[in-house]
């Protein structure tokens, strides 16, 4: 008779019930990445992110259609994107899509309800908040986890 001695592959796990898409911009001419501040309990500044929808045919346009929404971009086909990781998070209810993107020059957004400010940071220098230059460095609220995503974006 044989027993087993792990139990492991008889343990339930929780199967993601919603993806989320997230975008992490880097502008080539400055270096500075591009960061929403999010218009909810926390305020954390994010990266662009939405969930997917019926609609949606894919990630890119997941993506797209957020930038469209949220940001107002008339031209989310001027950022080259490129697939990182997906991370299981929220207490494995959520499977995160986690994208690279990069754009030649810096660019200005119109937000939408779900953001309340947006800017552009260079973790080691000037960064404008809303278009203006004012702080240095990157803001104090950020997302829990994106300082690892930040780091490495910067690398690059």
């Amino acid at each position: 008779m044989k027993y087993l001695r792990s139990y492991k592959m008889f343990e339930f796990r929780q199967q993601p019930t919603e993806t989320v898409v997230g975008l992490l911009i880097k502008s080539r001419s400055t270096g500075r990445i591009f960061l929403v501040q999010r218009n909810d309990r926390n305020r954390y500044w994010s990266l662009l992110s939405g969930g997917q929808d019926e609609t949606d045919t894919d990630d890119i346009h997941t993506i797209k259609r957020e930038m469209k929404e949220e940001l107002r971009m008339s031209n989310p086909d001027s950022v080259e994107m490129v697939k990182i990781d997906d991370e299981i998070v929220a207490g494995g209810r959520r499977l995160f899509k986690y994208y690279q993107g990069f754009v030649d020059e810096e660019f200005s957004v119109i937000l939408d309800d779900e953001n309340i400010s947006w800017g552009w940071f260079d973790p080691k220098g000037l960064s404008k908040v809303n278009g203006v230059s004012n702080m240095f460095g990157l803001p104090n609220r950020l997302y829990p986890g994106l300082i690892e995503k930040i780091q490495n974006i910067c690398e690059k």
